[in-house]
């Protein structure tokens, strides 16, 4: 196999320097047949960079579609085509999973002073922090920072009681800009 592929790598050289030659022109110089050679080969690296990525992000579905059927959260249906089908585990687990976190959407209402969110969730908390920046994204706030948003968006109180229902209340921090110039912690 190795003697096979040395060849052809040694052919495909070849033809990418009688492409470089052709597409130079008559009486081109060696520095630009040597640019279109490199630059032929450049694409071609390239397609086959393209070419891994591709067959790798098949072999990560492929084995996540795998682990889903193992663990008995899809199931195939269809005699010719193979189609797949979230099975009554994988329903349950999915309201499982959505029960654990509150919604992402809440009542948008636009106010005059600017708001500011910053919060300090730590690492093992992950998945509630990633539901709090979707949720201050959802509401209008612009990104300063990652742990810090800011907006002319009034804060919904449900908003206040979810995260105190998922405990990180206290790892988040929420001032309002008055007219006045001040900060005034909320």
């Amino acid at each position: 196999m190795k003697a096979l592929e040395i060849l052809q790598e040694g052919i495909t050289t070849q033809m990418d320097f009688f492409e470089a030659v052709l597409t130079s022109g008559y009486g081109a110089s060696m520095g630009k047949i040597d640019y279109e050679y490199n630059k032929i080969r450049r694409a071609s690296q390239s397609r086959k960079d393209n070419l891994k990525k591709i067959q790798e992000r098949k072999r990560r579905l492929q084995l996540f579609i795998s682990q889903m059927k193992h663990d008995g959260l899809i199931e195939e249906t269809g005699a010719g085509t193979v189609k797949l089908k979230i099975s009554r585990k994988g329903e349950l687990k999915l309201k499982e999973l959505k029960n654990r976190l509150p919604g992402r959407h809440y009542q948008k209402e636009s106010q005059k002073t600017t708001v500011i969110i910053s919060f300090d969730i730590p690492e093992k908390l992950r998945r509630k922090r990633n539901w709090l920046r979707a949720v201050i994204k959802n509401l209008g706030f612009n990104m300063v920072h990652q742990s810090v948003w800011i907006g002319k968006v009034k804060i919904p109180e449900q908003f206040i009681r979810d995260l105190e229902k998922l405990k990180i209340l206290e790892f988040v921090e929420i001032f309002e800009i008055s007219l006045f110039g001040t900060l005034k912690k909320l």
